[in-house]
């Protein structure tokens, strides 16, 4: 599935984009891309912008939106939603979690860096 809109910024001085999340009904996450990986910055005019995620036979909802993270102003405008082929390459972020075999700084006196 393919989400498009048009974004346009002003003195985005952290990050700006937009957003797209496939979960399952347990609230589990399939697939998600927040653009971070090619963030919108500084001030920019009305442009497209897509991202290309897979929605499963298990997929239950679709989230999306924009994000603004730090100063600035984002407007969206025009979001759409076509279904692609599997030739489309997918945009989806993989989040990569490793579970510790046992719990760390449970004193809370430990600097996480």
């Amino acid at each position: 599935m393919r989400l498009s809109c048009f974004l346009k910024t002003k003195d985005v001085d952290t990050f700006s984009g937009m957003w797209m999340r496939v979960d399952n009904a347990f609230d589990d996450v399939l697939q998600f891309d927040n653009m971070s990986n090619r963030p919108i910055k500084g001030t920019t005019q009305w442009n497209r912008y897509t991202i290309v995620l897979d929605v499963p036979s298990e997929s239950s909802v679709i989230s999306f939106g924009v994000i603004l993270t730090g100063q600035g102003i984002i407007w969206a405008d025009q979001f759409r939603f076509e279904e692609v082929d599997k030739n489309v390459a997918t945009t989806n972020l993989e989040i990569q979690t490793e579970l510790l075999d046992e719990p760390v700084n449970l004193s809370f006196e430990e600097e996480i860096s």
